[in-house]
């Protein structure tokens, strides 16, 4: 059972993606979710503040360490490949949220702007390490930091853009599957 916490956050997030952020009231999100508009304020100090724990809350890293932790005790290639898996996935279920988080409204707020820059920061240093893993060979950090950018940039624009043309997992899967082999013959090549 969701706790009224949960509730607001729900609302909130689904009120902000289908209204925006600037036109979306706290008592609009109180009557949502069910709740007196105060109980937002007893968990969050503001509307701002419950945006950025909803961006914590949402985002990749957040919403899957527990999967990324497991990822650790597999064998490099395949914890790679699952990585890549899990982001498409994520991405695919969320799409309302990466429109909503690279909306102009929520792009032009400096301070929650650098909150989404951390968090493409720490995603791209777990594609990092899981990339760092594969390879064999000694590798500048800059370059295998390219490598993981390209990487979380590539599966997004294909589940953004190709999987609407074809919308089939099996095609992620190994479009997934091309990028990671891409990547890695690319690394060993420099």
């Amino acid at each position: 059972m969701a706790t009224k916490k949960d509730k607001i956050l729900e609302a909130a997030f689904d009120l902000f993606t289908k209204k925006g952020f600037n036109a979306t009231t706290t008592k609009e999100i109180a009557i949502t979710s069910g709740v007196a508009e105060g109980l937002i304020f007893y968990y969050f100090k503001d509307k701002e503040d419950l945006l950025y724990k909803l961006i914590r809350e949402f985002s990749f890293i957040g919403s899957l360490q527990k999967e990324i932790m497991e990822l650790t005790k597999m064998e490099p290639y395949p914890a790679l490949i699952q990585f890549g898996r899990l982001y498409a996935n994520f991405l695919s279920q969320n799409k309302s949220f990466l429109i909503f988080i690279w909306s102009p409204e929520i792009v032009q707020n400096s301070d929650v702007g650098e909150e989404i820059v951390d968090f493409i920061s720490i995603m791209r240093e777990h594609a990092s390490v899981f990339i760092s893993r594969v390879i064999l060979c000694s590798v500048e950090k800059k370059v295998i930091d390219t490598a993981a950018s390209m990487f979380l940039s590539s599966i997004l624009t294909f589940v953004l853009v190709e999987e609407r043309k074809m919308g089939d997992n099996l095609l992620v899967n190994q479009y997934i599957e091309e990028i990671v082999t891409v990547i890695l013959k690319g690394i060993q090549n420099t």
